[in-house]
């Protein structure tokens, strides 16, 4: 799948499903924002918050600053985004837009228009895509 990003046939676009009440906002909001620092961070703080997902029932603004600096955002751009309200209006976009197309498991798959549930039939339909496009 890399070789498809990498040669920009492929975007990747992870689009947050808030179904479990703030705790699944907050930590939407939290990934979004230290990706716009940096995008390899988005998957440094998914990777934290899912390993840590017991704790965000309870978690506080803190924990989410906390987690952020943690691996290597700036705290005053992330409080920044996490406060003023862009990061929450991006992730209820893309969720508005999961609810629109009817989306309701994870993980979902939307490749040029076909949608894929759960990893099974991914990759063939990544390559089917692709074949389709380069002809």
């Amino acid at each position: 799948m890399s070789n498809y990003v990498e040669t920009g046939l492929m975007q990747v676009v992870f689009v947050p499903v808030l179904n479990h009440g703030n705790p699944s906002v907050a930590a939407s909001v939290s990934a979004d924002c230290v990706a716009h620092q940096d995008p390899r961070l988005f998957w440094e703080m998914h990777g934290r918050l899912y390993e840590e997902q017991d704790q965000l029932w309870s978690a506080t603004r803190d924990y989410y600053v906390n987690t952020a600096v943690a691996i290597g955002a700036d705290r005053a751009t992330f409080e920044q985004c996490y406060d003023d309200g862009s990061g929450l209006a991006r992730v209820q976009a893309l969720d508005a837009l999961r609810r629109e197309r009817g989306i309701t498991s994870q993980p979902v798959f939307d490749v040029n228009g076909v949608i894929t549930a759960g990893l099974g039939n991914l990759f063939p339909t990544i390559n089917g895509v692709i074949d389709q496009l380069e002809q």
